[in-house]
This record gives C-alpha cells, structure tokens and sequence, in this order.
C-alpha cells in the first residue's frame, strides 16, 4: 500500500494552475506590478481593483512559495525515513532529484528549441541557439524557459537539504529551527549565495522542512477546514497589501506552512483533495508547470493578431482567463504525456536503482508506517 500522499498532490495541482494563469494574465501587460499590485488600494479604478482580486486570486509569487514549501516537507520527510544518514544516503537522494528533475525538462526544452525554428517564440524574434538550449537544460541560466528558474533553486536547495537531515541526525530538531532562523533573515539581508533566486527560498523550503518534525498528534487535532481559511487568508493578504510588503510575505509563508503541515499530518481525507480531478492534476503537475510556457509563448501571436495589444492591454483580467483556458486546455494532454512517458519511468529508476539496500528496507518499511510519511514528492517536481 503507497504512503504517498494524494492531497498534497493536490494542493501542488492547484498551485500549478495558479501560474499558469498568473503568466497569462501578466503577459497582457507588463506594467501590472507596479500600477496595480504594488499601489495602494485607494488609489486604483474599479476595474484595476477587479484585476487586484483576480491577480490575488492566481498569485504566481505565492503559488512558488508554496511549491517551495511543500518540497522542502516531502523532500525533508523522505530523508528522514532513511534507516542511517550517509554518504550514500545524500548520493542516493542527489541521483533521485537529478533522475526527478532533468528528464522531462530536457525533453520540454528540446521541443521548445525545435519549435522555435520554425516558429519563433514570442518572447523573441530568432530561434534559440543551441548554448542557449544546453545551458537552460543543464539549469546554469533560464533563457529558454523562464519559469525554470524555480528548479535553478529547487537544485542549489539539495546540498542545504541534505546538510539540515545530516544535522538533525546528529544533533536533533534544533537544526531544523536554527535553519528557519538563519534563512529568515535573508528575507531582510539578502541570501549569501543567488540572492535574486533563494532570498525568498529559503525561508519557504525551512519551514516545510519543519513540517515532519512537527507533531502530528497536535496537527491532527486541527480540524481539515483550516486548509481552506488558510488559503483564503493568503488570497485577501494579496489583495490587501502590496506584494512588495514583506510583512504580508511573512504572514503569506505562515499560512502555507499551516495549509501544509495540516494536510501532511491530517487523519481525516478531504472530499475536495482527495477528489480525482484534483489529484490528476496534481500528478500532472510538474508537467503543467514545465509546458505552459512553450504553450503560451506558441498561442500568443495568434491571440494578438485576432484582438490586438491595445484590446489585450485594456481588459487584462478578461483576456488573461480567456488565455489561461485556453493554454491550460492545450497543456494539461501534453503534461499528461510528458508524466506517463517521461517523469514516470525515470521516477521508477530512481526509486529502484538509487532506494536503500535491502538490507535496510525492511526496516525502513516499518519506520515508514509508523510514521506515516508521504513519498518524496518534491514540489513542481513531484516525487
């Protein structure tokens, strides 16, 4: 019987969606951020307030920093149901992330530079060039795909991960929260190492790496709404306050600490998570997240030439749902293909050529249902 997880899966599905029509929204305009999400409430037209809702609604930013938040649970837990952390311990966790993450980017990245010899992307005049599509499949820069700069950190997390595991091993759960403390102050300070890519990373992936070793007793007593109060506290922040303000960051991160930690260690199943529609998409997700972008920046042109950058620009909100329909219809097959073609049989590999040695899985298994940890996961990359 599989631990795994199912409405975590789910909560990661929705998070997809949610960038998916954050880039569709934001594509029609780019001075969004500045005009509306970043001034004042009193100070927007009806309309821009209705496009603030809708842009808190399918936060891009907060779906991230869930994304985050949630591997560095499930990343967290899966080490800890390691019998003994070693070498091999870390080299079998970096060969699993390695097997999770680059498949099926290299295979997105490959038919996006393909593509864009014969139609180049929006997003540029002239075909990728071969260093470009290298780089960005190796995830040293994100020139073809800009969404991947999230699995630049995913990847640059793995080596403090492993680092946190291997310290709590060793001196308990302190180093989990000393770790929480240290990343928070890079909100403030600014992260000693890829500031523009880990600054809010940090303190996401440490609170979620605080999430298995919460106690699960006091969790569960929690009753499984407070996912959805959680979730909708974080959507009136959003709207309430610029997404500049780093106080609403804090509390935003919080909440998605909350959301997580009660569907990790929640006994009871929801009817809204636990629904398949749900944990399809969440199975997809990874792959939703990898193809948009090649499915927006195709879909793009054709859109202006119909109704033009003036209309676009003016009705952002109508044209971004419109456009995410859209992308989203054309992207969930092509994830679905990416996930049963791609991710799954190198997610099999991984598990069966990089798990622990038999000699420790019997143990392990016991450990496992004890504990009640869903499977490696891994945020957009899931599991």
């Amino acid at each position: 019987m599989s631990n795994r997880n199912l409405q975590l899966d789910s909560l990661r599905g929705v998070a997809a969606i949610c960038v998916v029509f954050h880039h569709c929204i934001h594509i029609a305009d780019p001075h969004l951020v500045p005009r509306v999400l970043n001034a004042p409430l009193s100070a927007l037209s009806g309309v821009d307030i209705a496009g603030r809702a809708l842009l808190s609604v399918f936060a891009g930013g907060m779906a991230v920093n869930l994304f985050f938040v949630l591997s560095g649970a499930v990343l967290m837990a899966s080490l800890y149901r390691e019998v003994r952390f070693d070498v091999w311990t870390a080299i079998r966790f970096t060969l699993r992330r390695i097997l999770r993450i680059y498949p099926a980017l290299i295979v997105m990245i490959a038919g996006f530079g393909l593509l864009s010899w014969v139609y180049p992307p929006s997003h540029g005049s002239v075909p990728f060039t071969i260093k470009q599509l290298v780089e960005n499949s190796l995830l040293i820069t994100n020139h073809v795909n800009g969404a991947t700069w999230t699995l630049q950190t995913e990847m640059l997390m793995v080596p403090l991960i492993l680092l946190t595991a291997f310290g709590r091993s060793v001196f308990g759960n302190i180093v989990p929260v000393l770790f929480l403390f240290w990343a928070t102050t890079c909100l403030f300070l600014g992260a000693p190492f890829a500031s523009s890519l880990v600054n809010v990373a940090l303190p996401s992936f440490a609170l979620g790496m605080l999430v298995p070793v919460t106690s699960s007793t006091d969790v569960k007593r929690l009753p499984g709404w407070l996912v959805f109060v959680a979730l909708f506290a974080m959507i009136w922040i959003r709207f309430l306050l610029p997404v500049a303000n780093i106080n609403a960051l804090v509390v935003e991160l919080s909440l998605s600490f909350l959301a997580v930690a009660v569907l990790f260690h929640s006994g009871e199943r929801s009817r809204v998570f636990d629904h398949p529609v749900m944990t399809s998409l969440g199975r997809l997700s990874y792959g939703i997240y990898l193809t948009h972008p090649v499915v927006l920046s195709a879909l793009l042109p054709l859109f202006v030439a119909v109704l033009g950058w003036e209309w676009i620009a003016e009705n952002y909100s109508i044209f971004g749902i419109l456009f995410g329909v859209v992308v989203t219809a054309l992207t969930i097959p092509l994830s679905y293909l990416s996930e049963r073609y791609v991710e799954r049989p190198f997610i099999r590999l991984g598990q069966s050529a990089f798990s622990p040695t038999n000699k420790f899985r019997s143990a392990e298994s016991s450990f496992r249902e004890q504990n009640r940890y869903p499977l490696e996961q891994g945020s957009m990359a899931g599991e």
